[in-house]
């Protein structure tokens, strides 16, 4: 036999035609060209039909051609291409006459050392060869494969290969692989990039929007010819994304016929329609949804053919298809009835529950259409994927069965846990009404008593459902969903009573539980109360230590979307406000506001926003606005119940916010609904004095704060106690007692220090600045005073006011009443120097008058 070629083959040696829509992808040119200088002379491109292999090829090579030490050698393959005549026909064309003199030499008959014979004619010219061989897989000749494998082993350095196509089939390139490849592209290198889709769309004069971008990427995972074809069926639409392409529509069913139906046997087609019905599947699944199929081999034979479009993991690697591609199976399918269906759905839907793969399971058991198997999954998942975060899909199933089946007690249960999850309390209240009364087994009764104690902390009255339940929590039934949700709920509800130990015991339980049956939503929500009991128990660090913690367990879980998690976030950001160091009020926004859009948790969202109004109240536009909406948001609701502690770590900076904005009457008004809510604690009292200070109703702070002060009465948070000092060196300043007052700001500044509550300092009477400022006894000289001062200072709430020894001279003349020339006439100095001083003094003392100077002089104990 002999090479031949007829006119009609001749253009499968030229370079193909660049389209006008196709768009310039110079991280796949610059990769290509780069590969030409490597010590190894093959580049493999390898991707599934429509990837835009040939296209972007062809644009490289007119790119390379154009150089003159450079010749390009183009040749598209064929179904029923026997030889190498095309490569032949190619080289012929190449203007040189040592290379033509070479070939020339070659015998045209076909013999098995034809490859090699062509490789060698390449050695004849300087010149760099580039050979583009496109569409490699549809070589099925063995003697083709053989003679083109033995040419790429042979090819010298002067030469570079590209072999293209869906894959290599029978092209032996496994010893070139351990040998070295330049350059191996496949699809997930192919596929554009959100800049070449954007640079796509505007070649075909369509604007897209990031957003439109980003569907466009979910419907075509940026596969080249669904790009084309949403251009061609958005071309009517002001939106491209309005006219979703699917695998089903005409144009697409056409080309995978033909594209992909048609290179496969029937073995094959069956295993790909079956294999389908998943998003994704492994090799197990694929074994149990085609039993005595060949799985492993025709799997491999799918990856070679390039029609698996990714794998991901490694054990065990899961496959999935190309989302357009499994449209275009479902849709064949179905064809063949709705009970082959859902006997797949059905396989698939146990297989995942077997696996412990919760949402899968729940979704194929939706979509089987059957009843029972959707009451089965539910029944081993559906606490599960409420502790993980998905009582919306777990809502969305039970409303698929029958009727009958819904109202059976344990569905009923799961229906009021979902929605409690999702934070419709009424829905849930009205099921409970239907089933507590029910006898039932140790778990029955123990999903109801979560349910109880969860409804309660929705809607009110936890400490109520507490005192019924008793310790029915303590109760550990073996079922570990069941055990998790009632540990979740009795932490719940301990910390919106306040009581941090209990609460803290019940979610470490909880949190193990979790751990071990995999409930992301309900580990993530224990860790959130421990975080948050931290917090109220004033330990600052331990906030950010186990925050860190925190942090580093939801990046191993996935990140996923959780607003416990997220109000974790907002308290390291609130540990610096406390501090006075640099916040980033944004960032806190951020975060609060994820929280209050996910509607979820209104009782939180809503105390979110009052932090949120008591960030921005400093400098508001509009002093009654912001402190309506202080009053709004931060005041005690029986329906939107939260934690003593949160209004105990709120209340101080509240009542100072709303004397800012000059809104008294709203202060007394949040003080009075504080305490009809919380009744009169300790914090309670130091707020009612902190008015009363304000006022300048001094007897009536003192006597209001004496409780507190002498230990009848005792705070919920730590840090109300810095408050009820720094209120009583206040109200000792104001009477002049310098003994008493430097003694309580000592004590003040003693209880701050461990946790460094330096904004309640700040937030205290100017008299307790000046006095700290003034630097008047040793409790005021301690480190931690300088760095309070030092934080004061940077805030612009302090000037350095440490007087100076000819300062307090002239200070305590002052507060004997002598005059400016007596002054100097008594120190030796100038009128003007003691005039000097006298500014100095009132300006760091931040006084106005004579008698302010006095009261200045008594409290640092200048007498």
């Amino acid at each position: 036999m002999t090479e031949s070629i007829g006119d009609d083959d001749a253009p499968r040696t030229f370079v193909t035609e660049a389209g006008e829509d196709d768009v310039a992808r110079p991280r796949l040119l610059d990769r290509l060209t780069a590969a030409m200088d490597e010590p190894w002379t093959l580049t493999l491109v390898t991707a599934p039909a429509g990837a835009g292999k040939t296209r972007l090829l062809a644009r490289w090579a007119q790119m390379i051609d154009a150089e003159p030490d450079t010749a390009v050698v183009w040749v598209s393959f064929q179904r029923g291409d026997v030889d190498l005549s095309l490569l032949r026909s190619a080289l012929e064309r190449i203007d040189d006459a040592r290379l033509q003199e070479s070939l020339a030499k070659v015998p045209r008959a076909v013999s098995s050392d034809t490859g090699r014979s062509l490789a060698r004619v390449l050695r004849a010219t300087p010149r760099r060869i580039v050979l583009v061989f496109d569409d490699v897989h549809l070589i099925g000749a063995p003697d083709l494969a053989d003679m083109l494998s033995a040419f790429v082993q042979a090819v010298p350095g002067n030469a570079h290969v590209v072999l293209s196509g869906r894959g290599t089939r029978l092209i032996r390139v496994a010893r070139r692989r351990i040998a070295g490849i330049a350059l191996d592209l496949d699809n997930a290198d192919l596929a554009f990039t959100p800049a070449e889709v954007r640079s796509f769309f505007r070649a075909n004069g369509i604007p897209v929007s990031q957003g439109e971008i980003t569907k466009i990427l979910q419907r075509t995972e940026g596969w080249a010819a669904g790009l084309r074809l949403m251009v061609l069926a958005g071309a009517a639409h002001a939106d491209i994304t309005d006219s979703a392409l699917r695998g089903d529509a005409p144009a697409l069913v056409d080309y995978f016929l033909e594209e992909v139906f048609a290179d496969l046997d029937e073995e094959l087609r069956e295993f790909l329609l079956i294999t389908s019905v998943p998003e994704a599947f492994s090799l197990d699944l694929a074994y149990r949804l085609a039993p005595g199929a060949p799985a492993a081999a025709l799997v491999e034979r799918f990856v070679r053919l390039s029609v698996l479009m990714g794998r991901r993991g490694s054990d065990p690697v899961w496959y999935h298809y190309h989302p357009l591609l499994r449209e275009f199976l479902a849709a064949r399918l179905r064809d063949r009835g709705r009970a082959v269906v859902d006997r797949l759905e059905k396989e698939t839907a146990e297989w995942f529950a077997e696996q412990q793969e919760h949402l899968p399971a729940l979704r194929h058991a939706t979509q089987s259409s059957d009843p029972a198997c959707i009451s089965v999954v539910l029944r081993r998942c559906g606490m599960q994927l409420i502790l993980t975060g998905h009582a919306c899909a777990v809502i969305e199933a039970i409303g698929t069965m029958p009727a009958p089946l819904r109202s059976d007690p344990a569905v009923q249960m799961l229906v009021a846990a979902a929605e409690l999850a999702r934070g419709d309390a009424s829905a849930a209240a009205a099921v409970l009404a239907t089933v507590r009364d029910q006898d039932g087994s140790a778990a029955t009764r123990q999903w109801l008593t979560g349910l109880d104690l969860h409804t309660a902390v929705r809607r009110g009255g936890i400490e109520e459902a507490l005192d019924r339940l008793g310790r029915a929590f303590d109760t550990v039934t073996g079922e570990s969903q069941l055990d998790t949700y009632a540990f979740l709920q009795a932490a719940m509800g301990e910390l919106y009573v306040g009581h941090l130990d209990r609460a803290e015991r019940y979610a470490r339980s909880a949190a193990d539980q979790a751990r071990a049956v995999g409930a992301i939503t309900a580990e993530l929500q224990a860790s959130a109360v421990l975080n948050t009991s931290a917090l109220f128990r004033g330990r600052m660090r331990d906030v950010l230590a186990s925050g860190a913690r925190l942090d580093a367990r939801w990046r191993e879980l996935g990140m996923p979307d959780d607003p416990f998690y997220e109000v974790t976030r907002v308290w390291r950001y609130w540990v610096p406000y406390e501090r006075l160091q640099a916040v980033d009020a944004e960032q806190t926004f951020r975060e609060a506001a994820a929280i209050i859009d996910s509607g979820s948790e209104p009782a939180i969202s809503r105390g979110l926003q009052g932090l949120m109004a008591l960030l921005n109240a400093e400098g508001a536009p509009d002093p009654r606005a912001a402190a309506t909406t202080l009053l709004e948001t931060l005041v005690p609701r029986d329906d939107m119940p939260l934690p003593p502690h949160w209004y105990a770590m709120l209340g101080t900076f509240a009542v100072h916010a709303f004397d800012r904005l000059g809104e008294p009457n709203l202060r007394d008004q949040f003080i009075a609904d504080t305490e009809r809510a919380l009744g009169t604690s300790g914090e309670v009292v130091v707020l009612r004095a902190i008015a009363a200070l304000n006022d300048h109703r001094h007897a009536v702070a003192r006597e209001t704060l004496a409780p507190v002060l002498d230990g009848s009465m005792t705070c919920a948070l730590p840090a109300s106690m810095v408050d009820a000092w720094l209120v009583a060196a206040a109200l000792d300043v104001h009477a002049g007692d310098s003994e008493r007052a430097q003694a309580s700001l000592s004590l003040a500044l003693s209880l701050a220090e461990s946790e460094e509550h330096v904004r309640r300092i700040a937030a205290a009477d100017p008299a307790v600045i000046r006095l700290l400022g003034a630097r008047a006894t040793a409790g005021t000289r301690t480190r931690f005073a300088d760095t309070v001062r030092e934080r004061l200072i940077a805030a612009g709430l302090l000037v350095d006011t440490e007087l100076t020894h000819r300062e307090r001279i002239v200070l305590l003349a002052l507060s004997r009443n002598a005059t400016l020339r007596q002054i100097a006439q008594e120190e030796f100095i100038s009128p003007n120097t003691v005039k000097t001083h006298v500014r100095n003094i009132y300006r760091k003392l931040g006084v106005s008058d004579r008698d302010s100077v006095t009261a200045a002089a008594h409290a640092l104990g200048i007498e």
